[in-house]
């Protein structure tokens, strides 16, 4: 199979055109086939449409975990050829944005474990902090539903940012470009990537898809298309190894 051929391939399986990919093609063609053969795969099952196929693989790209810059226009690109709106894409980048939380959750769950545990710290805190817990829990749960383990303990140590956030993360679903089902999709996504995997938010945001009229197939699709972001290893040390090869006058 030639270079040029190779590259088609990959382009074709992975929705995207980006000049990396030939670089990939013509580095490295056993993996290239494999991983041309692997994105086939994915393609083919795929229980989404073209278009949020392209929006989930925005999310990923744009998550603040990963903060591809290059894959996410190529995504843009692709969502908007395949007939996404401006206000589907902000959707999906809002929905994306509140994954900066995360790195706040782990550390309070922490503080909880130090303080014996969310009973002991709700049976034993002062008026004063449970009196803003319960304001923040209540400011959560009307804008936001009902609140995890971990968001009830964050009540007690964030409340401020807890109530703050409620409106912020609030932000995606005051408008419906985007259905519920898709929404939850989107935060399946973002919450299992391999930098983050989430796994109680994952848990209520597969329950919730499912409330909205997922399907499992749908939500196997998503599982798959995570492991596509491998390529972006070859994508981006490709490139590199040839120039210095050329660089060094070395073989490639």
């Amino acid at each position: 199979m030639s270079d040029a051929t190779l590259a088609n391939e990959l382009k074709d399986a992975l929705g995207f055109d980006h000049p990396s990919l030939e670089v990939v093609a013509r580095m490295d063609p056993p993996l290239a086939e494999q991983f041309a053969a692997m994105a086939q795969a994915v393609k083919t099952s795929n229980a989404l449409s073209v278009k949020d196929q392209a929006l989930i693989m925005l999310a990923l790209n744009s998550a603040v975990v990963h903060l591809n810059g290059e894959m996410v226009r190529a995504y843009i690109r692709a969502a908007l050829a395949a007939g996404a709106t401006a206000g589907e894409i902000r959707e999906v980048l809002q929905l994306t944005s509140v994954l900066g939380i995360h790195g706040t959750i782990p550390g309070v769950l922490i503080l909880t474990e130090e303080e014996g545990g969310l009973d002991k710290v709700r049976d034993t805190a002062a008026p004063d902090r449970k009196a803003k817990a319960e304001a923040a829990h209540a400011a959560f749960e009307a804008k936001r539903g009902f609140l995890t383990p971990a968001w009830q303990a964050c009540t007690y140590y964030v409340p401020s940012l807890v109530e703050a956030y409620a409106g912020f993360s609030g932000v995606p679903w005051a408008t419906d470009h985007l259905s519920p089902k898709t929404k939850e999709l989107v935060y399946i996504a973002i919450d299992l990537m391999p930098q983050h995997t989430h796994m109680e938010g994952t848990r209520v945001h597969m329950r919730k898809a499912r409330a909205n009229g997922a399907t499992d197939d749908e939500i196997t699709s998503i599982l798959q298309m995570i492991a596509l972001l491998g390529i972006q290893t070859h994508m981006l040390a490709l490139p590199v190894l040839e120039e210095e090869l050329q660089a060094a006058g070395l073989p490639s």
